[in-house]
């Protein structure tokens, strides 16, 4: 029996542990495919260089066999012409030679005779390109070399695409957009290759000013079929492949030059009648044209190998991606596989077979202790041996939680879907006068008032759907009529299949607190109420004793215009008083109001450069500081902050102002800076402002006095600089409106630093 049992476990195990290793090896295989892709996929990208390299040397020698042609048929234009000759000659070569050169690393056996036959033609060409030298030096033509040249050149350019044919082949199954994009490539090619023969077989007809053969129109004829058949292919191809919206402008305009250029000459050189005398455009000419339309089809060929290269390395990345994505897979599984076999054999295989050995010694009557496996070895069959002990606590827990409701002073109460009552606690007691024995059994609209019974509707739809209710207020009524403010919090009860068979409600009474709203409320309405009169009492007070305060400064200066020069000295020092006490006074009466509502005022948060600010204030202060030498410098770059940008800079000017003003030195230096931390003495202090200046400096028995409204250090009458002492007064309100505080150092003669910190 234990041989057996063991057996059916190994066998379990093993047959897991297959199955884990089958996972492995699929994903092993996965890896090893997209392996394989990712090698064809950069064949695929080698492949498409060297097609547009063919492409090249095609296009190349065709460029060489036009402007040949042009020569031999006009041989005046050799002067013209021979520069380009000899460039398209070395770019043909070139272009061939580099992409026969990167065909070599390709093994394809079928391709040798291909590049043998393509080899062949080229020494053709030389010698014919040597024969073409020697003929248009004498200024000669010959009709026979002419046809040769084009006979020769035409069937390389043939034989190169029979080469690539071949060549891309071997590509066409990696990718259907791949193979697409290389079906557009070969329509692109038939269209440069035929509309090379057009114009090259059209400048014949123009240099020769010869009417074409029955066999030249047909010939042009098939060319345009071929050209216009291959121009729909390309385009639907195009499209399929998901090319053409990327290529759509070089496409269309180059197949609007091909048109424009067939609208010029099909009534000229398509019919063998059309020509009569000479032809309106010339070899020149028609050159240029044909350069135009060779230009766009140029464009259209290079964004069209960029769009596919770039396809091309887009699918190597996703191969790649791939391949990391299915490898991380195999090393999940290889790691499950290890993990779970050892986890099945210590904590399932290990504690069942020495249960059961405990077991058999206990009915065998054998003496045997049921000691549960070490800690480790717990896991789920250990689980069972406290299932008991489990139960037994979940049940007191289930009695504590009874206790903790029962003795809640909030209503705890639990009904059914339809209202129902099924539970009442103490608390639900106390706050509805209802005892347990009056509400269990009846429905709960017993302390709903009639005109609340539609949020219980709202309220029980929501349970339906599985929500919560949390801090609902509401007013529910106890027992005789009295109402009740309570804020309510209902959540669903669910039975163990998880379905919705009730809802538990807890009910607070909220009447203190909301007696305490309304009183606040009141109480905050009184102060609104009250801050509006002083408002209107500061400006009405304010206005009212400007008033008089003008009236006496005017007549004062009335009087001296008017009687200075009939009163004594003395007389006119104390108009003179008169006049600035008045003035005076206007200021602090102005000062006075703008602090009474400094405190109440909004602030304008924003993000704000404070560089900004102190470029404002030097430009503001200008002549100020000029007439003071006074320079402000600041060391180091000063951070964004988020403030109320108009107060921040009246803090800094009040600073600025002061540090001028209360300055001995000849040349009066002001200092701003920021720290990142600062040491004070009520602690450290993180981003912290500072205004520095080397002036008179401020005994340390008024570091504080400064604050206070009104208060200046140096007296009024008589000083050299004016002010109502309130500058300070003003920077510290706003400063503490901002969450921050300002504090100073200062040494008597040596200079003063304010430092500040904005909380917000």
């Amino acid at each position: 029996m234990k041989w057996c049992a063991n057996s059916i476990r190994t066998v379990l195990l093993s047959a897991f542990a297959v199955l884990a290793l089958l996972i492995a090896g699929l994903a092993g295989g996965d890896v090893y495919s997209e392996w394989q892709r990712l090698n064809k996929i950069t064949q695929l990208k080698n492949a498409t260089v060297i097609s547009e390299k063919l492409f090249d040397a095609t296009e190349k020698f065709s460029i060489e066999r036009d402007i040949a042609l042009t020569i031999l048929h006009a041989p005046e234009t050799l002067e013209t012409l021979q520069p380009r000759l000899t460039e398209s000659r070395m770019a043909a070569d070139a272009a061939m030679n580099d992409a026969m050169g990167s065909l070599r690393q390709y093994r394809f056996p079928e391709l040798d005779q291909l590049q043998q036959k393509t080899l062949s033609y080229r020494t053709e060409i030389e010698k014919l390109r040597q024969q073409i030298s020697r003929t248009v030096s004498d200024r000669a033509t010959s009709p026979t070399l002419e046809k040769k040249w084009y006979d020769t050149v035409t069937a390389l350019t043939e034989q190169t695409e029979d080469l690539w044919l071949g060549f891309a082949g071997h590509f066409s199954d990696i990718d259907p957009t791949a193979t697409l994009h290389m079906r557009y490539w070969h329509c692109l090619r038939i269209i440069m290759d035929n509309t090379g023969h057009e114009r090259a077989a059209i400048a014949e007809l123009i240099s020769t000013n010869a009417a074409p053969t029955p066999q030249q129109s047909a010939e042009l004829w098939h060319n345009r079929g071929a050209v216009d058949l291959s121009w729909k292919t390309a385009e639907i191809l195009a499209a399929q492949s998901g090319l053409f919206p990327i290529i759509s402008a070089e496409f269309s305009d180059a197949k609007s030059h091909y048109e424009t250029l067939q609208d010029m000459t099909e009534n000229i050189f398509y019919l063998p009648d059309a020509h009569s005398g000479t032809y309106p455009i010339g070899a020149d000419i028609w050159l240029e044209l044909s350069s135009e339309l060779g230009d766009s089809l140029d464009d259209l060929k290079a964004a069209s190998h960029k769009e596919i290269v770039r396809y091309v390395m887009n699918f190597r990345v996703k191969a790649q991606q791939a391949i990391l994505f299915h490898g991380l897979i195999l090393m999940i599984a290889l790691t499950l596989c290890i993990y779970t076999f050892h986890l099945v054999t210590n904590r399932v295989v290990h504690p069942i077979n020495y249960m059961i050995d405990a077991l058999l010694s206990i009915a065998n009557g054998k003496p045997g202790a049921f000691v549960p496996p070490q800690r480790r070895q717990l896991a789920e069959i250990g689980n069972l041996m406290q299932i008991m002990n489990a139960l037994q606590r979940n049940v007191e827990a289930a009695l504590l939680l009874a206790a903790v409701v029962e003795s809640s002073e909030d209503a705890i109460i639990s009904k059914t879907l339809d209202g129902k009552i099924l539970s009442w606690n103490r608390g639900a007691e106390h706050l509805f006068d209802y005892s347990a024995a009056e509400a269990i059994g009846q429905y709960i609209n017993l302390i709903i008032p009639p005109k609340y019974m539609n949020e219980e509707n709202q309220i029980i739809a929501q349970i339906h759907e599985g929500k919560s209710v949390d801090h609902f207020e509401t007013v529910r009524m106890a027992k005789g009529g009295r109402l009740i403010d309570i804020s309510l919090a209902v959540s669903p009860i669910r039975n163990a299949a998880g379905e919705i068979i009730g809802a538990s409600k807890t009910a607070r009474d909220i009447t203190e607190r909301k007696q305490a709203e309304a009183q606040l409320l009141r109480y905050m309405r009184d102060l609104e109420r009250s801050n509006q009169e002083l408002d209107d009492f500061a400006y009405i007070a304010s206005h009212d004793l400007k008033e008089p305060l003008r009236g006496l400064f005017n007549h004062a200066s009335f009087l001296l215009e008017d009687y200075e020069g009939k009163l004594d000295e003395d007389g006119v020092k104390r108009l003179h008083r008169l006049a600035h006490l008045s003035r005076r006074m206007e200021h602090l009466v102005n000062d006075l109001l703008y602090f009474s509502r400094l405190g109440r005022a909004e602030l304008a948060i924003q993000e704000t450069n404070v560089h900004q600010i102190i470029s404002d204030i030097e430009e503001m202060m200008e002549s100020f500081l000029h007439e003071r030498n006074a320079h402000i410098i600041v060391p180091k770059k000063l951070p964004k902050i988020v403030c109320d940008k108009p107060r921040i800079t009246e803090v800094f000017r009040n600073l600025i102002t002061n540090a001028v003003k209360y300055n001995d030195k000849p040349e009066r230096i002001v200092e701003i800076g920021f720290l990142d931390r600062a040491e004070t003495p009520q602690g450290p202090e993180n981003g912290v402002f500072y205004v520095k200046d080397n002036g008179v400096g401020i005994e340390p028995g008024f570091h504080q006095e400064i604050f206070r409204i009104f208060k200046r250090l140096q007296p009024a009458d008589g000083s050299k600089e004016e002010g109502t002492g309130v500058g300070l007064t003003f920077v510290k309100k706003i400063i503490e409106r901002h969450k921050g505080r300002i504090w100073l150092e200062s040494i008597p003669g040596q200079g003063t630093v304010f430092y500040f910190t904005l909380g917000r």
